[in-house]
């Protein structure tokens, strides 16, 4: 009976250590990869105008939100304001990024060129002798608080934003629509009520004054990528160079490894290298070092093969982001 059961045990033994695929060994790490603007706008586009349409013929909206399940008003929140807060967010942005060298923020204070939602931008372009012209012409929040002011908050937004570019004859259209979330831990301790309330729709005004900034110009942003482990010494090494985005020495050590007669390894290593290679600016090579991590013979490495399958598809993408970016990107 225990020759039985100690072959038993060698059995399950040998299952659990089958078990212990390539993919369980996956990280995440945080990157920065820059983006691609929405819209290109042209070399030789130098300065910018922002103008505040809100409020233009508009009946002021008295700012509404949900507690609970009863519909409130705060009188003290002017949605003027914050459209306002919004266009100065953007400003904010884009004078700190650079890409314009003159950024002028006109409120709503070049309202009269406007008749109705007729948008004029060639006397626009005469008034503020720009190149592009900005206009945030729709904001609306609503927010809700379900369980009270002191828990989870939601505020979906609308925003409408027309981008005017001097050379071009169209005028873009773009939406903003979102729901911004909140909790209570995004608050101190000691605010809550109506100063939360303030706190959400200035945060938000913000935000999303920021996050056209960021479709308007390429942005650097944090994005995730996967990473092997390993218990390897010299893996060990290339994953310290890694994470201090020392990339280049990271890849000496893991070309090596590509070559390690553990087939475990080896594909870890083939499928770093292709994080390297982006990182390097390089995704055709990338996608070749996922084709032979791929191509690894690997047991129960189903998981592998179709992390291998995800980055290749993400890699196809970002071939056709670094094409826009050389229209995009100015040798300043």
């Amino acid at each position: 009976m225990n020759s039985v059961r100690n072959s038993v045990l060698v059995m399950l033994l040998a299952l659990s250590l089958a078990s212990c695929v390539v993919s369980d060994y996956t990280r995440k790490l945080q990157v920065e990869i820059m983006k691609p603007a929405v819209i290109n706008i042209p070399q030789n586009t130098n300065s910018v105008a922002i103008v505040n349409l809100n409020s233009h013929n508009r009946i002021p909206l008295a700012f509404q939100y949900f507690d609970g399940l009863n519909l409130k008003i705060d009188s003290t929140i002017k949605y003027k304001a914050l459209s306002d807060t919004c266009v100065d967010a953007l400003e904010g942005f884009l004078k700190k990024d650079g890409y314009f060298k003159e950024v002028v923020n006109y409120h709503d204070s070049l309202a009269d060129l406007f008749t109705g939602t007729i948008m004029n931008p060639e006397e626009m372009f005469q008034k503020t002798k720009t190149d592009v012209c900005i206009f945030l012409d729709l904001f609306k929040f609503d927010v809700a608080a379900p369980y009270g002011l002191g828990d989870v908050v939601t505020n979906e937004v609308a925003l409408s934003w027309i981008i005017a570019i001097k050379t071009d004859s169209l005028s873009y259209l773009y939406n903003q629509m979102d729901t911004l979330i909140y909790d209570a831990f995004d608050f101190p301790m000691n605010i809550g009520g109506y100063k939360k309330l303030y706190l959400i729709v200035n945060n938000s005004s913000n935000y999303l004054g920021r996050f056209l900034g960021s479709k308007i110009v390429p942005t650097w942003l944090p994005v995730e990528r996967l990473y092997y482990k390993s218990n390897n010494q010299k893996m060990l090494l290339a994953e310290k160079y890694a994470l201090t985005n020392d990339w280049l020495k990271a890849a000496e050590i893991w070309n090596v490894q590509t070559k390690n007669k553990n087939a475990r390894i080896a594909a870890k290593a083939c499928y770093n290298m292709a994080l390297a290679c982006e990182m390097e600016g390089k995704p055709d090579v990338a996608i070749d070092w996922l084709v032979r991590s791929h191509e690894c013979i690997i047991p129960n490495g189903e998981g592998h093969k179709a992390n291998c399958q995800r980055y290749v598809a993400v890699l196809a993408q970002r071939k056709k982001e670094i094409e826009k970016l050389e229209k995009q990107v100015r040798n300043n």
